[in-house]
């Protein structure tokens, strides 16, 4: 199943960047980069780290600029976690009842989906596949994975090493945290995989804009979550604010709702320059 799940990664990207479909279902055609014509790679390469960069800082921003509803949909998210926090013993016990074979295949096929080399195949796969094809709407795609993935696992380990959750086959139970720690047995909340699988996903079905495809990338990244309760390596509470602050970082890179900003920041040799826009 592992090796089927590398075909649908392939697939997905060959199609991406060969069908003008995918395209046109953003009222565009199939666009090619004439910026190449006039900078050379490593200056468009460049260019695209710039932009990365900065996208980071409004992310990283964006919780002093939050509006009502970003309030109300964070407190959600915190507050579905804490209740997950009364049934993840309960949700363990369940999960361990579900062994077979089946799962043991599905569980494979989540725990590949949802790990560094699966986003790292995908980002460098678009992101080289627009460079050379001269194509920035996929190349803006590939730096959009990568950037989701970093971004979002960023805040995804910063919380983990920070509150030092046991993860459940310490056998400590659900309510133990160590504290800071850099002990992998205590990065239980929230999941790497979850939050890995969801910017994936999110980012992908935001660019390809077909439901047939996002279904398909949805399901991967929820078969990733059940994958980390079923092998034992996270609560149920750690996969739901993972797939959280995977969707959502990677909503806010992919959604473009971060181009309203007023401000750009961008690195020098003499450190970082701060350009507003009036």
């Amino acid at each position: 199943m592992i090796n089927k799940l590398k075909v649908f990664l392939y697939v997905l990207l060959i199609s991406f960047a060969c069908n003008q479909s995918f395209s046109q279902n953003i009222n565009t055609t199939y666009i090619k980069d004439t910026t190449c014509c006039k900078k050379n790679i490593g200056n468009i390469i460049l260019d695209d780290f710039k932009v990365s960069f900065n996208d980071g800082i409004r992310t990283f921003s964006t919780p002093f600029h939050f509006k009502t509803k970003d309030v109300i949909i964070t407190a959600s998210v915190l507050s579905t976690t804490a209740l997950l926090f009364t049934v993840d013993d309960e949700l363990r016990t369940y999960f361990h009842k579900q062994n077979s074979s089946f799962n043991d295949n599905l569980k494979n096929v989540g725990n590949y989906y949802g790990s560094v080399y699966t986003s790292l195949l995908a980002g460098s796969g678009f992101y080289t596949a627009g460079l050379f094809s001269g194509n920035e709407y996929i190349r803006t795609t590939g730096r959009m994975v990568f950037e989701s993935f970093v971004i979002s696992g960023l805040i995804t380990l910063t919380i983990k090493s920070v509150l030092g959750r046991h993860r459940p086959y310490t056998e400590d139970g659900s309510t133990k945290f160590e504290g800071p720690t850099f002990n992998s047995d205590y990065f239980s909340l929230p999941s790497g995989h979850a939050t890995a699988a969801f910017a994936l996903s999110t980012t992908l079905a935001n660019r390809f804009h077909n439901i047939y495809a996002s279904i398909g990338l949805y399901t991967l990244a929820g078969i990733s979550s059940f994958a980390r309760i079923y092998d034992d390596e996270h609560w149920a509470s750690d996969v739901f604010l993972g797939s959280a602050i995977g969707y959502f970082v990677a909503d806010f890179i992919s959604g473009k709702k971060n181009n309203d900003c007023a401000y750009q920041i961008y690195p020098t040799i003499n450190g970082l320059k701060l350009v507003y826009n009036f």
